[in-house]
């Protein structure tokens, strides 16, 4: 799993979409099927490493800083 979560990890700083967003999940996707040829299973990885990270699916937040833009 820790390729999959290190993949996430890098498409969540790069992308400019909130994780829990439909286009950001879209994103998480193409990452998984492009970089490990995840198929359904992507959604799967994609609830497991928002688990893992503290991202809250149901209250739309997550701890943290990742992926949010600083100024």
């Amino acid at each position: 799993m820790d390729k999959y979560f290190q993949t996430l990890d890098l498409a969540n700083f790069r992308m400019e979409h909130h994780p829990n967003s439909e286009k950001g999940m879209e994103v998480f996707r193409y990452v998984l099927d492009r970089h490990h040829d995840a198929g359904p299973e992507a959604d799967h990885i994609v609830r497991q490493w928002k688990k893992d990270r503290g991202i809250d699916e149901e209250n739309d937040s997550y701890r943290g800083d990742v992926g949010q833009d600083i100024t």
